[in-house]
């Protein structure tokens, strides 16, 4: 009898034991083995957030969502008010920011905090600035149809054109390759025809010494050019080197030059009143030789005016 009972008492504790086990692992599978504090954040998407969600700072597990509500902000606008539960006297900084992202391809979606550079650490019941979760699966989804519509709209046509062009390029190169090919033929051939004539008739060895003759004289005259070029050059340097020694003279000579010019210029009103005195005096000589020639003559006298005498 005494038996039963301790069998009953090590049946009993170990029931109790993995009772407690279970109430322990439950509470670490929820997240909450503690004390919690509460935070909330606000997305206008909440795609794979659900009680329970992981919340993480900085990829390290610190609680987890307890609530998604949503609020209507009128205007058919709608937001979610998002609750948290975070290890009691977890610092966050007033600038963080709380993501909702996936860490994988197939992962669950987890709010992961990136910590701020503040100084100064949110209260409790505050509010964490969030971005709204992006539904990978979504975005794909509309990459491959932009892909889709892309193929049909865009590619499809654009091979279609191609191969229309590559089609009539074939047959225009079908027809008309034949015709190309022997038209090149002659060309080739008159080409080298040309060639022939002018190895067998321009460049005959009496041509070839003429032209040897003349590429002699073109030789001959390019060097007496340039035997001119410096005699040429020589008497260019003469004519500065004289130049340069005569520099002084030619200055003296502009000096005189000018004393000249200022003297005539200051007795020219002279020159020119005396001119023209000589001037009348010529036309009054002339006048008086035209009226009596015979002043001319040494000895002469003048005639007698006859209109006085016939006045007598």
């Amino acid at each position: 009898m005494q038996d039963d009972r301790i069998n009953y008492v090590v049946v009993g504790a170990f029931v109790t034991a993995m009772l407690a086990a279970l109430v322990v692992v439950i509470s670490l599978l929820a997240g909450r083995t503690g004390a919690t504090d509460s935070y909330f954040t606000v997305y206008s998407n909440v795609g794979g957030l659900k009680f329970g969600t992981l919340v993480l700072y900085e990829g390290y597990q610190i609680g987890q969502v307890e609530n998604i509500e949503p609020v209507d902000l009128g205007n058919n606008q709608l937001q979610f008010r998002v609750e948290l539960t975070v290890e009691e006297g977890w610092k966050i900084p007033e600038d963080s920011i709380a993501r909702a992202l996936t860490s994988g391809l197939l992962s669950a979606v987890a709010i992961d905090i990136d910590a701020g550079k503040s100084a100064t650490v949110l209260k409790p019941g505050a509010q964490i600035r969030g971005t709204a979760p992006s539904n990978m699966f979504a975005a794909l989804e509309n990459i491959s149809a932009q892909f889709g519509d892309l193929s049909s709209n865009s590619i499809r046509p654009l091979l279609d054109n191609l191969n229309k062009y590559v089609t009539v390029l074939g047959d225009s190169m079908t027809a008309h390759l034949p015709q190309a090919l022997a038209d090149l033929e002659n060309a080739v051939a008159g080409v080298q025809r040309t060639m022939t004539l002018i190895e067998t008739d321009v460049l005959k060895p009496a041509n070839r010494a003429h032209i040897d003759t003349m590429l002699a004289n073109f030789a001959a005259v390019s060097s007496g050019l340039e035997e001119t070029r410096q005699v040429l050059s020589q008497a260019v340097t003469n004519v500065n080197r004289v130049i340069e020694d005569n520099t002084g003279n030619l200055s003296e000579v502009a000096r005189d030059l000018r004393y000249t010019l200022d003297t005539i210029a200051r007795y020219v009103d002279d020159i020119s009143h005396n001119t023209d005195a000589t001037a009348r005096n010529m036309a009054e000589f002339s006048r008086s030789i035209r009226e009596d020639p015979a002043l001319l003559l040494l000895g002469g006298s003048p005639q007698d005016d006859q209109a006085k005498e016939k006045s007598k």
